[in-house]
């Protein structure tokens, strides 16, 4: 049943009638779950979709990521789960679904909130195209029968183009380069393909950062990748953030592809640390990167379905290419929005905002003497009053608009990640695969009690930013740090620190629902007319749409092709980004460390179903 906000949802509880048959030994978890894959199986091979209604509750979600097309989809109840399949049923061609026989996923009876049991399993399918891993989760209805309440199909390699890594992974020798090594050695070809001096990229990539680095999906998919990046080095994204910053996630989330961080990896890595990784892994990974480069003209022709892009690298010289895609990667944010007020033009001291700090030290000696505001009070806006009060400032105060919800990185951020990506988990790749099989508002739905449990948990921290002014907010329907990530992208601290800083009163919060009203020479004045002395203000006032980005580079006729990025669609996928943007070509990618490594594999296949004439897009 729907809530009010088209992405609310109430999960089922079922009753516990005579007529059920309970889990027992005699009918296990893996005996329920096959006698339904079996079912299942029959279901997509008759070819009539309306069977699914023999397997499915009347309420059912099934989320499908590049299985049945190649977009990412959520469909939600009988009806529309037919009429879905009726259209694509036919051209995916599922089968050969087999369960996950051992491991974490296969399969268990599990609880996930009071009065909702569940058999869950990982599963195995083939399509016409590829092989697929997916999740069921069945419940048992009022008359004993179990039938899915949850199934995810998720594409993970193509037949014939699958990935050149592990079993498939390059000979290396001398003898098994093209040509042999009399046209050159490991080396010599490397300098040319950097180059691009014997073929033209198939995907140009905008930004060398932690998403622009999913080139080497593509790279493994056999597609040839350009990445430019306007900083002089690999990393520097990262190197040239305030000193003090380090990665919110914790490691065991953040793998990259093919390259695992080490066992003695840090918890949190250091700024510098991480661009020196990246740095390393383009390297390792073989990455085509011209640095120091931007890009300066790009147009589209539908008609030959191919980019040219001209492009300004360090040196002076311009080039022109024809990649057939381009992908940004410019940070899952857009441009900075920046405002301005009544009167700034009169004060006395600095204001620039939150993307522009380059760290509380570059006021050295003075900063003792300093009063800082900063306007805003998610992650950059307490990391940024942290800075300044270690430094030296002689008064720190944030000021705040609306509620943020914050959560310890010592305490419940690891709960959110518990069992899951931790040291006890299981291969990265299957933790993947379960933590993306649950439709996005049903997991906002079950973060509701983990939300609260988190709460429980920092209780201390909790009530002591409360009585220190400080407005917590736990999210639309109290569903905490995942929601607000993937619909605002903000309105949330991952507290490493600054939380106990502004409990000891070290760091002083201002209220301010009704805004900033303007500047005097030397204070803020506020909308009910308060003033706040100030000769640093900081406005970490966040990110416009990503579209922006593209709106900036290539122009408005390209901008205007591109749907809005991030928040939902209708069925609750997030908008855009990690698929199709609806401008031939043109894709958008970003996010965590985490979603980067998540998603590079289904962008990569579909482009390269693209190339292959799998997806005609």
């Amino acid at each position: 049943m729907l809530a009010q906000h088209p992405h609310d949802v109430k999960l089922p509880t079922f009753p516990k009638p005579e007529i059920k048959v309970l889990v027992s030994e005699s009918r296990s978890p893996k005996d329920i779950a096959q006698a339904w894959l079996d079912k299942f199986a029959s279901v997509l091979a008759s070819g009539d979709a309306s069977h699914i209604s023999s397997v499915v509750h009347a309420d059912s979600w099934w989320r499908d990521f590049l299985a049945l097309t190649w977009d990412f989809r959520t469909i939600r109840g009988i009806q529309k789960m037919a009429d879905f399949l009726s259209k694509n049923m036919s051209g995916a061609q599922i089968t050969n679904l087999k369960l996950q026989e051992s491991g974490q996923f296969a399969p268990s009876l599990q609880k996930p909130i009071e009065g909702l049991d569940w058999v869950e399993s990982m599963f195995h399918f083939e399509t016409k195209t590829g092989r697929g891993k997916g999740m069921l989760r069945l419940t048992q209805g009022d008359d004993g029968a179990w039938k899915a309440h949850f199934i995810y199909t998720a594409l993970q390699e193509l037949k014939g183009n699958e990935e050149v890594a592990g079993a498939r992974r390059p000979h290396g020798g001398n003898n098994s380069l093209e040509g042999g090594a009399i046209k050159g050695n490991w080396l010599d070809r490397r300098e040319r393909q950097k180059e691009f001096l014997d073929e033209e990229p198939t995907v140009c990539i905008v930004g060398a950062g932690q998403s622009g680095l999913m080139g080497a999906r593509l790279q493994a998919l056999g597609l040839s990748c350009l990445l430019i990046d306007k900083n002089a080095c690999i990393g520097d994204n990262w190197r040239h953030r305030y000193r003090t910053i380090v990665t919110h996630d914790p490691v065991q989330y953040t793998h990259m592809s093919y390259l695992p961080f080490p066992s003695n990896w840090p918890l949190f890595t250091p700024k510098d640390k991480l661009g020196d990784w990246f740095e390393a892994y383009a390297s390792l990974m073989e990455l085509n990167v011209w640095l120091s480069t931007t890009l300066t003209k790009a147009t589209y022709s539908d008609s030959e379905k191919k980019w040219t892009v001209t492009v300004k690298r360090g040196n002076g010289t311009e080039r022109t290419l024809h990649p057939k895609h381009v992908i940004f990667c410019t940070g899952h944010a857009g441009e900075p929005k920046i405002p301005t007020f009544p009167g700034q033009d009169t004060f006395t001291g600095t204001v620039y905002h939150g993307s522009q700090h380059e760290g509380a030290s570059t006021y050295k000696s003075d900063l003792p003497g300093k009063k800082v505001v900063v306007v805003g009070t998610g992650n950059s806006g307490h990391d940024i009053a942290q800075n300044y009060y270690e430094a030296g400032a002689s008064s720190v105060t944030m000021l705040q608009r609306r509620g943020t919800y914050v959560i310890q990185a010592s305490k419940g951020l690891f709960m959110l990640h518990e069992g899951l990506y931790d040291e006890t988990g299981p291969p990265t790749e299957d933790a993947d695969v379960y933590g993306q099989s649950l439709p996005i508002p049903v997991q906002f739905a079950l973060n509701v009690g983990l939300t609260e449990r988190i709460a429980e948990r920092e209780k201390e921290n909790v009530e002591g930013l409360k009585k220190a002014g400080f407005k917590l907010d736990f999210g639309h329907d109290g569903s905490g740090i995942y929601r607000k990530y993937i619909t605002r992208g903000g309105g949330y601290y991952i507290d490493v620190g600054a939380s106990q800083l502004i409990i000891d009163g070290k760091i002083k919060v201002e209220q301010c629902p009704d805004g900033i009203k303007g500047f005097e020479s030397n204070a803020l004045v506020l909308g009910d007319g308060r003033k706040l002395e100030a000769d640093i203000v900081v406005l970490a006032t966040g990110y416009d749409n990503m579209r922006t980005s593209v709106q900036k580079a290539l122009g408005d006729k390209v901008a205007s092709r591109c749907k809005d990025v991030w928040d939902l669609d209708d069925e609750g996928e997030v908008n855009a980004m990690w698929r199709p943007s609806r401008h031939p070509g043109l894709w958008f990618f970003g996010g965590s460390l985490a979603l980067c490594r998540i998603y590079s594999r289904f962008l990569a296949l579909q482009i390269k179903a693209i190339e292959e004439g799998l997806n005609s897009q």
